[in-house]
């Protein structure tokens, strides 16, 4: 049998404790002496690769590089495992003894990386391994041969501490057992500004999403508090050791709610030592664009909508702002003018015909404009004009010939103008015509304005224009949400939000982007009518002196391209990226034009899907769905049909892919008696929804207190204050969105609702400490706190349909304290209730 051990004296030599801790240490001492062997093997590699290069040969550039690529990632592996490299250790029934102590079973350590001898004996298993595998799967229930489970806590290169789980005690034979758990230790540690990696207390539920099978999509709910987060993430580090070759050429894409959020998840990854993926928000997908606002309940709903596709689509095949309402040009003395309904009809042809984007439709929109002033010239009698012009003006010079004595003029017949024929397209004169047309700067001048290179932004704000959004509406949206819409958008400095970023890239699927320059450009001409501003028009191509080229390019790499896909503001304009796997966190609260955001990154890819139903914020969820369906069955999204009235046709089911669905159901962040409050709002919003399991008890119960309306930011104040003195960690004073239409809107009991205004935000912030965060309920989605002060829970629940959800989202952010103010006794009465 097993023999307790937690703070027994033992003599001279400490506490049981104490002797296990410094038993681990010379283990731990060991395999921190074979990583930095590993790291100085690694900078070897790095210099042999730079050494390599001195060849001077293409071949050795390309060696160099491979190399250095290598090595570097491997020595920045090495780099992060240096805190915490050793955090586990399995105690197995039968096997031979790795440690040299007494006992007869295997002992194996889990670490960051997995660290070997120079005999390549195993020092450390890296957590990802197979190996590793029983130190997260084994249960009392299910032991899977190991009799006890040790968790090392260690600062820096140091134990500090260790938990014992005794797995199988009547396998245990004396073994020593420390401590009363890792896994109910590590809950109610203290937060930082920062998520942390929970790779020493990952349980049973959770490892089996992280390890699940790599192909399809793996489908993880569960209510707040279940660490579906962690669990995402862990699941890319896991893919990435294990399917490096796959996930690790093409990327890894991990998406979440907003800013804050990535921020607050961003040091995960590289804790793991993984630095490879790609972590963006909602709000910084599309490059060089950065969301700044959520929209109202009403203004998301419209502009997340799939109809609004449609729209997007029919602004895209409108006319430029701008865009000039007649082309002239003059031939020969012949004045041949296209009026606007002829230009219109020439437009919607060339997007009825043209099957790319709209910017690549400038050369057949040159096409169809020849085309029509070539009928136009030839409808005003042009051709006979110009013959009966040139027939004049050579009997003029055959005069002058003939009293000189000279020969007069030969001149031969046109081809295709015997018998009465018209000119056909082969005609000289036709080529003649359009040739001396494509010289004018007339032309080329209509032309820039008239089709111009679009950029994504000025097409939405263009539809600022409340004229313009209804041409492009047309039976999509409800004529009275017009004006908020075209309001939303109006101005240059109207600031983007989460929504926007969405249609902004809509807009760039639909418009493409701007030819790219040739490899070889010519150079410039100053009399060339194509050049303007040192821009050819007809291809949008710069043109400038190719005097000078490399003899070598440099090439780039998979993973270089993906490093700069992950700097927003680089200022080098790449095609948009497509990942081999696709993390969305907070899923249930995307809107269907998100979804086709996404779907155009991963039409290949395979996904991570991590969602809670009952959390959801989006009110159209079996839209949503359907557009999830759409993205992950890698289908494009809908197809275009340009000038089109009717609405676009949806894209065919996708192709039925492996779907993997876990659900986990044991709240690990709240304590029992924060969890029975965010339990009674859940019962509110959906009766029939069920909460996820407490295990632990603080034993502190929340908090809640009735302060008039106005007394709210100074009540919030004073909470926040009394808490920095009651909790170590991080403190957030959680508020109402910040929105003009929410006054007015009726509450759960029929009062009406304040609004709390940006400002009101940042005048409660002065003043406090930086682990103090005042933020809105949106901005609080996956986070968590030591302690969490909620404002106004009856303004948020009235400031839309979802407002209980988010409510509940809400309560369910600390691990340690609640507080709540309310103006409403019968919220209170309501949250608090026995």
């Amino acid at each position: 049998m097993s023999s307790p051990g937690t703070g027994l004296s033992t003599g001279s030599g400490g506490t049981v404790k104490d002797r296990e801790i410094a038993a681990e240490q010379r283990y731990v001492d060991l395999a921190y002496a074979r990583l930095e062997e590993m790291r100085a093997d690694a900078q070897a590699m790095i210099r042999e690769g730079y050494r390599q290069s001195l060849a001077g040969t293409k071949g050795s550039l390309v060696d160099r590089d491979a190399m250095v690529h290598q090595a570097a990632l491997r020595a920045q592996a090495l780099d992060v495992a240096d805190d915490g490299l050793v955090f586990g250790r399995l105690d197995l029934a039968n096997g031979e003894q790795a440690t040299g102590e007494e006992g007869s079973g295997e002992v194996r350590y889990v670490g960051r990386v997995g660290v070997r001898t120079s005999e390549h004996d195993s020092l450390v298993i890296d957590w990802r391994a197979p190996a590793a595998e029983d130190f997260y799967r084994a249960t009392p229930e299910d032991p899977r041969g190991v009799v006890r489970r040790r968790v090392l806590h260690s600062r820096g290169h140091t134990v500090v501490d260790l938990e014992d789980d005794l797995l199988d005690p009547d396998a245990a034979d004396g073994m020593t057992v420390v401590g009363d758990g890792a896994f109910l230790a590590s809950l109610a540690r203290t937060r930082e500004g920062a998520m942390r990696d929970i790779v020493a207390t990952i349980q049973r539920e959770q490892d089996e999403v992280i390890r699940a099978p790599a192909d399809g999509t793996v489908l993880v709910r569960g209510a707040p508090g279940t660490g579906k987060t962690a669990v995402a993430l862990h699941r890319v580090a896991y893919l990435l050791f294990r399917h490096r070759r796959r996930f690790g050429s093409r990327g890894v894409l991990v998406i979440g709610p907003n800013r804050r959020f990535t921020a607050y998840i961003e040091r995960v990854l590289p804790s793991l030592g993984e630095g490879s993926a790609t972590l963006r928000s909602l709000g910084d997908l599309v490059d060089g664009v950065t969301a700044t606002v959520h929209d109202p309940p009403r203004l998301a709903r419209l502009k997340g909508a799939d109809e609004m596709a449609s729209v997007l689509r029919r602004a895209v095949t409108d006319h430029a702002p701008g865009a000039p309402d007649e082309l002239r040009v003059v031939f020969k003395g012949v004045v041949v003018a296209l009026d606007r309904p002829r230009l219109d009809r020439i437009r919607h042809e060339v997007h009825r015909r043209s099957r790319g984007t709209v910017n690549a439709a400038r050369g057949r929109a040159v096409e169809l404009l020849l085309d029509a002033l070539w009928d136009r010239f030839t409808d005003v009698g042009g051709p006979e004009a110009a013959e009966s012009a040139e027939g004049a003006e050579a009997g003029l010079w055959n005069a002058i010939l003939a009293a000189d004595g000279l020969a007069s003029l030969d001149e031969e017949p046109a081809p295709g103008r015997e018998n009465g024929d018209s000119a056909k397209p082969g005609d000289p004169k036709r080529t003649q015509f359009e040739a001396r047309v494509r010289e004018q700067r007339a032309f080329t001048d209509f032309l820039v304005a008239w089709w111009p290179i679009r950029r994504p932004l000025d097409v939405l704000r263009s539809l600022g224009d409340p004229s313009r959004l209804r041409r492009a509406a047309g039976r999509e949206l409800d004529r009275a949400d017009l004006d908020a819409l075209a309001a939303s958008w109006n101005g240059e400095n109207a600031p983007l939000s989460y929504q926007d970023v969405a249609l902004l890239d809509e807009l760039d699927a639909l418009l493409g982007s701007p030819p790219r320059p040739s490899r070889r450009r010519p150079a410039p001409a100053d009399d060339d009518p194509f050049v303007v501003d040192g821009v050819n028009i007809l291809t949008g191509e710069d043109v400038v002196d190719d005097a000078w080229e490399p003899e070598m390019q440099e090439l780039t790499t998979s993973i270089e391209r993906l490093e700069r896909s992950r700097r927003v503001d680089d200022g080098v304009v790449e095609e948009r990226p497509e990942y081999a796997h696709i993390v969305v966190d907070e899923a249930q609260d995307l809107s269907p034009m998100q979804w086709r955001m996404l779907g155009r990154r991963g039409r290949q890819a395979s996904w991570t899907i991590v969602e809670d139903p009952a959390q959801s914020a989006w009110e159209e969820l079996d839209a949503a769905r359907q557009a999830m369906e759409i993205a992950l069955g890698g289908e494009r999204p809908a197809s275009r049909s340009r000038g089109r009235r009717r609405p676009p046709r949806r894209p065919a089911p996708a192709p039925v892919r492996k779907r993997h669905e876990y659900e986990l159901t044991t709240n690990y962040r709240n304590s029992t008696e924060i969890a029975a409050v965010s339990a009674r709002v859940l019962a509110v919003a959906l009766p029939e929804a069920r909460p996820a399991r407490a295990v632990r008890t603080s034993g502190i119960e929340p908090v809640a207190r009735v302060v008039p309306e106005p007394g709210l930011p100074a009540a919030a104040r004073e909470a926040a204050e009394e808490l920095l003195d009651q909790v170590e960690g991080t403190i957030g004073v959680i508020v109402p969105l910040a929105l003009d239409e929410s006054a007015g809107q009726p509450t759960l009991f029929d009062e009406p609702a304040a609004t709390w205004t940006a400002a009101d935000r940042n005048r409660l912030a002065e003043g406090l400490p930086e682990r103090v965060q005042v933020l809105d309920v949106l901005e609080a989605k996956g986070l968590e706190f030591d302690a969490a002060v909620i404002v106004a829970p009856e303004t948020v629940a009235a400031q839309s349909p979802r407002g209980l959800r988010v409510l509940y989202v809400a309560v369910s952010r600390a691990t340690q304290r609640l507080t709540v103010l309310t103006a409403d006794p019968e919220w209170r009465d309501t949250l608090f209730k026995d």
